[in-house]
């Protein structure tokens, strides 16, 4: 017998999400450690986000939390990557203009 890898993972977020569901309005607990991404050759960003929903199931944070976590979990190449998003303010359309 051969397992699909996504409907494994897809079924435990969803049971994970129901178990969640069903303990309503308790407060978050680090029950599960997170990973962390770095991008090496060896590591899948796919994998790595799966993952992260799952402790965030697990652990019941809430939406408002999960993006400071998930950018803790960013190291090296990853942050440096982040580093770099965060300080866009704006797109340069100045520059595009002349291209037209």
């Amino acid at each position: 017998m051969t397992f699909d890898t996504n409907a494994v993972n897809i079924l435990t977020v969803a049971l994970t999400n129901l178990n969640t569901t069903l303990v309503a309005r308790r407060e978050e607990k680090k029950a599960v450690n997170y990973l962390f991404f770095n991008r090496r050759e060896d590591k899948d960003i796919n994998d790595f986000i799966t993952e992260l929903e799952k402790a965030f199931a697990i652990n019941r944070v809430v939406n408002r939390r999960k993006y400071l976590i998930a950018i803790s979990c960013l190291k090296g190449t990853a942050t440096n990557f982040y580093d770099k998003l965060v300080g866009i303010t704006n797109w340069n359309t100045a520059g595009q203009a002349v291209n037209i």
